[in-house]
């Protein structure tokens, strides 16, 4: 089994995670696996894979991202199978299972002035149901000016948006045509929806993973900001094929449209006992 979190979510904080699509969760992760994630961190920076990412212009302070960084940094992956993130997102899903789908990272050092533009997570991915959730988790003091910031309700409105690609706005081959209209202004149209909190490490940012989310640069603050997340799909979900490119992609998994999402490369990490 793996490790407990600090506490598990309140009901009042399941159900805000519910009708929002997001909530903040103070102190769930303790300290020791906040310093494994940091070491984590460091060793994706050091290593590459296809997913790691420079997205600074030439001349700006970085903005670093990385996909799937567990498949090859040992701390990642021990936070992932033997850490806390699993039983806490089975609590928000109500769901008697969670299988790890894949962990990313996101560092902005200070006067990263790029944003993370506004999307959803889903649309990227191989997976469809309403049992998936996202734990966004900051590694350094975050206020809420730079935090990740999610539009409260936007997982309920019943469309999946075009995803783009944070450095240049470009698409994934999925567009109006199939389905995919282009995601909307968030600040102009859905500013006075947004949420955002003043975070520490040990607190999670926990959302739908239709919700709606984006973040701004780290122009103001003499801090780094370092955060890691992972994704969970509960006992609804199930493997699909997406019209263009999925990203991440795991064409190694074996599975077809329509197969849970339950196998060796999407692992059940935790399980509810009756």
């Amino acid at each position: 089994m793996p490790a407990r979190p600090a506490r598990l979510p309140t009901e009042r904080e399941i159900a805000a995670y519910e009708a929002d699509g997001a909530v903040a969760l103070k102190g769930v992760y303790r300290d020791e696996w906040i310093a494994l994630l940091r070491e984590g961190v460091a060793e994706a920076m050091r290593t590459s894979d296809r997913y790691s990412r420079r997205i600074q212009d030439e001349g700006e302070p970085e903005f670093f991202t990385d996909y799937i960084a567990s498949d090859r940094v040992p701390a990642l992956r021990r936070f992932a199978l033997e850490g806390p993130a699993a039983e806490l997102s089975a609590a928000l899903m109500r769901s008697r299972r969670a299988n790890f789908l894949f962990d990313g990272v996101f560092v902005k050092e200070p006067g990263a002035a790029k944003p993370s533009v506004y999307h959803q997570d889903q649309p990227y991915y191989c997976v469809e149901g309403r049992q998936i959730v996202v734990l966004w988790a900051p590694l350094d003091p975050v206020p809420a000016h730079v935090c990740l910031r999610c539009v409260r309700g936007s997982h309920t409105w019943g469309a999946a948006f075009r995803p783009v690609r944070f450095r240049d706005g470009g698409g994934f081959g999925r567009a109006a045509d199939d389905g995919y209209p282009d995601p909307p202004d968030v600040e102009r149209d859905h500013a006075d929806k947004l949420l955002a909190w003043d975070l520490e490490p040990g607190d999670v940012i926990a959302f739908h993973g239709m919700t709606i989310h984006g973040a701004p640069g780290n122009p103001r603050t003499g801090v780094r900001r370092r955060a890691t997340n992972t994704t969970w799909v509960g006992d609804d979900a199930v493997y699909v094929e997406r019209p263009g490119a999925m990203e991440p992609d795991f064409p190694d998994c074996g599975l077809k449209e329509g197969d849970p999402l339950d196998c060796a490369r999407f692992p059940r990490v935790f399980e509810r006992r009756a």
